[in-house]
């Protein structure tokens, strides 16, 4: 994933799922729904829950919708606040 900030609002974003569906999922609808809009929790958590609305349910993956809009959500948060490169940083890894 990627996001972009501008003003507080989001000017660009970049979401791709894997393990999601038979192949790489992008979240297009969830990236347009995105763009302009603010960048908190509640904004996140609506792009993508339209993202996932059309997914079809089952018995064996309904469990994915939930744990994908909080993963998304959790890392869009993150990217917005810096969090995972100075989370990689304090791994050895570079910010």
């Amino acid at each position: 994933m990627a996001l972009r900030v501008e003003g507080g609002r989001v000017a660009d974003v970049r979401i791709a799922l894997g393990g999601a569906a038979h192949r790489p999922w992008r979240a297009a609808v969830a990236e347009a729904a995105l763009i302009g809009q603010p960048d908190t929790a509640e904004a996140f958590t609506a792009a993508i829950t339209a993202e996932l609305a059309p997914a079809r349910k089952g018995p064996h993956n309904a469990y994915k919708l939930p744990l994908i809009r909080n993963a998304v959500v959790a890392v869009l948060e993150e990217l917005r606040d810096g969090t995972t490169a100075r989370r990689r940083a304090e791994q050895g890894g570079e910010g």
